[in-house]
C-alpha cells in the first residue's frame, strides 16, 4: 500500500503548501529534462482552462533526478511514487492498481478536481490531444475520459473481438478502448474508486469503465492521435487470451445485477476527429489460423461440449469443412460462444485457466473470418465491421441473460 505519510518530508511539505491543486497527473516520464519537458507540455495543454493553478506531477520513483527548476513556485509539485511498468495493458497487476490508488490519494490530499494517467510519453502527444483528455473533466462535468487510439486493421484484435463489444452489450456504452492506459477522471469518481477497491486488490483494467457506468457517472472518450500501444514482449496466444478474458469475466460476474437491466447501447461523447495511420503491408496466414481451429476441434471436444450447447458444436463442425479462403464465422455465433465461456467461468465448470486457454482455437477461428473480410478493405470498412460485431453482441445478450439466470437449462 502506498503510504503518503512515508513520502519524503520535502515532498510532503510541498504538497501541504499548495493552496489547492486542481489537477494531478501521473506520467511515466523519467527525471531531469524529460520530466521538465513533460511538465511544459502539460502546462500548455491546460493553459486557459478553468483555473488550474499548480499541478501535481507524479512520476516513477527512481526514474531519475528532478529537473533543476523543480522548486519553481510556478512549476508543478513533483511527487515520486513506486509505479510498476505496464508494458501496455493488459495484464493489469495489483501493483499498478495500487499505484493508481496512490495517485488518487494524492489528488484527494491536495483537493484536486481531476486526475490524469498518461502511459504515453507526453512529448509524443499533441498539446491539443492532451487538452481533449483533460478539458471534459475540468470544464464539462464528465467523470471519465478514455482514450481513442489510431489502429491498423490487425492491431489489438483480442480487444476488438471480445472486450469492446462485450462491454458495449453489457453496459450500453460504445467505448472503443475500455482498456486504454491514458485517461482522465474526476475527483468524485476517484473517491468512488478509493472507497470500492480494497488495498492490494487486483481488479481488471475494465473496472474503471464498468465502475463508472454502473454507478451512473458520465463517460466520454478523446481522440489522442497516437497509435494503439502494443505489447513490447507479447505472450503467446493462449496466455494472452487468459490474461485478457479472465479479469473481464470476473468483472462481468461482479456487475451481473447491473448489466442484466441494460437494453441496447448508445454512443458516448467523443472529443476530436479520428486520426488515420498508414496500414500495415503484407498478408495474414489465414490457413494457419484455420488449422489451429481444426486442431482445437479435434482435441478439445471434452471441454467444448461441457461449455457450449450441441447446436453450437454442430455449427463448429460445419466450419471445419470450409476452405480457408471461404472461412466465415458468423458474429452471432461468436458472441454466443463468448457468453458460454463467461458462464462456464462463473460456474467453475473446470479449472478457469484451462477453460480460458481452451477458447484460443475459437479465437483463431474469429481471426481467420475477420482477416478474410477486411484483409483488403478500406479503413472505414474496418470500423463498420467492428461496429457490426458490437451489434451482434447486443442482439445475443438475451441468450446470455437467459443462461445466466437459468444455467441448469443446458447440461451436457
Amino acid at each position: 500500500m502506498i503510504d503518503l505519510d512515508a513520502l519524503d518530508p520535502a515532498i510532503k511539505d510541498r504538497l501541504a503548501s499548495l493552496d489547492g491543486a486542481p489537477l494531478v497527473v501521473l506520467t511515466r516520464a523519467g527525471g531531469g529534462e524529460e520530466l521538465r519537458a513533460a511538465a511544459a507540455t502539460l502546462r500548455q495543454a491546460v493553459d486557459g482552462l478553468a483555473p488550474v493553478g499548480r499541478m501535481v506531477l507524479v512520476y516513477p520513483d527512481g526514474a531519475g533526478t528532478e529537473p533543476e527548476n523543480a522548486a519553481d513556485p510556478a512549476g508543478p509539485a513533483l511527487v515520486p511514487l513506486p509505479i510498476p511498468p505496464t508494458d501496455h495493458l493488459p495484464p493489469f497487476s495489483p501493483e499498478l492498481a495500487e499505484a493508481y490508488r496512490g495517485l488518487f490519494r494524492v489528488g484527494s490530499k491536495v483537493g484536486a478536481r481531476g486526475c490524469v494517467v498518461l502511459d504515453a510519453d507526453p512529448a509524443a502527444l499533441a498539446v491539443s490531444s492532451l487538452r481533449r483528455l483533460v478539458q471534459p473533466v475540468l470544464e464539462q462535468g464528465l467523470d471519465l475520459v478514455l482514450p481513442c487510439y489510431s489502429r491498423r486493421r490487425f492491431d489489438g484484435l483480442l480487444r476488438s473481438a471480445v472486450v469492446a463489444p462485450l462491454m458495449r452489450a453489457l453496459y450500453g456504452r460504445r467505448i472503443q478502448f475500455p482498456l486504454g492506459a491514458d485517461f482522465a477522471l474526476s475527483a468524485r469518481l476517484a473517491e468512488r474508486v478509493l472507497q470500492s477497491t480494497a488495498p492490494g486488490g487486483d481488479r481488471a483494467p475494465v473496472w474503471l469503465a464498468s465502475e463508472a457506468v454502473c454507478a451512473g457517472f458520465q463517460v466520454g472518450q478523446a481522440q489522442l492521435g497516437v497509435p494503439l500501444p502494443v505489447r513490447r514482449d507479447p505472450p503467446e496466444a493462449s496466455e494472452a487470451v487468459a490474461q485478457v478474458l479472465g479479469p473481464l469475466f470476473l468483472d462481468l460476474e461482479r456487475n451481473a445485477a447491473q448489466w442484466q437491466k441494460v437494453r441496447g447501447s448508445q454512443p458516448i461523447p467523443t472529443f476530436g476527429t479520428a486520426w488515420r495511420i498508414e496500414d500495415e503491408a503484407g498478408t495474414v496466414d489465414v490457413t494457419r489460423m484455420v488449422e489451429t481451429f481444426r486442431l482445437g476441434y479435434r482435441n478439445l471436444q471434452g471441454v467444448w461440449s461441457a461449455v457450449m450447447p450441441p447446436a453450437t458444436l454442430l455449427e463448429l463442425k460445419r466450419l471445419t469443412a470450409l476452405a480457408p479462403s471461404d472461412f466465415r464465422l458468423p458474429d452471432e455465433l461468436w458472441a454466443r460462444m463468448v457468453y458460454d465461456f463467461a458462464l462456464a467461468h462463473r460456474l467453475r465448470s473446470m479449472s478457469r485457466d484451462h477453460l480460458l486457454r481452451a477458447m484460443t482455437p475459437l479465437y483463431f477461428a474469429w481471426l481467420a473470418s475477420y482477416a478474410n473480410e477486411v484483409g483488403t478493405a478500406a479503413p472505414g470498412a474496418v470500423e463498420y465491421r467492428l461496429d457490426r460485431l458490437g451489434a451482434a453482441y447486443e442482439s445475443q445478450k438475451p441468450y446470455l441473460v437467459s443462461r445466466w439466470r437459468w444455467p441448469d437449462r443446458f447440461r451436457p
